[in-house]
C-alpha cells in the first residue's frame, strides 16, 4: 500500500534555480580579476633595463619598474618599488572584492524576488 503523503517529494524547479545561483555567485565570489598587460622588463641588457626602470618608476608603473630594477642588477631600489607597487594593488583588489560581493547580493537578491513570486 502507498501512502501519498509519505512518499519523497520531488525537489521544484526553484531548488534548481537556487543551486544554479548559488554556483554562479561561488564562480563571480573566487573569479579572477581581469588580465592586465604583461609585467616583465623589455631590456636587453642590464644599463638599458635600469633606464627603463627609472622611466617606469616615475610614471608611477612600480611593479614593471620593480622588475626591471631586478633585472638591472639593483635589489634595494627594485624593493623600494616593489613596496610602492603594494599600496595601489592592494587598494585595487579592494575595490574588486567590492564590486565582487555586490554583484552576489544583487544575484542573490534576484533569486530571493524569484522565489516569493513563484510561491
Amino acid at each position: 500500500m502507498s501512502w501519498p503523503h509519505l512518499q519523497p517529494r520531488r525537489p521544484h524547479g526553484g531548488v534548481r534555480v537556487l543551486g544554479w545561483a548559488c554556483l554562479a555567485a561561488t564562480r563571480l565570489a573566487l573569479a579572477d580579476p581581469a588580465l592586465e598587460e604583461p609585467r616583465s622588463c623589455d631590456a636587453a641588457n642590464p644599463q638599458q633595463a635600469k633606464s627603463l626602470a627609472e622611466v617606469l618608476y616615475g610614471r608611477g608603473e612600480f611593479q614593471r619598474a620593480a622588475e626591471c630594477y631586478q633585472a638591472a642588477g639593483d635589489a634595494s631600489r627594485a624593493q623600494q618599488a616593489f613596496l610602492r607597487a603594494v599600496g595601489p594593488n592592494s587598494e585595487a583588489t579592494a575595490r574588486a572584492f567590492k564590486e565582487q560581493q555586490d554583484a552576489a547580493k544583487a544575484l542573490l537578491s534576484k533569486v530571493q524576488q524569484a522565489f516569493r513570486t513563484n510561491h
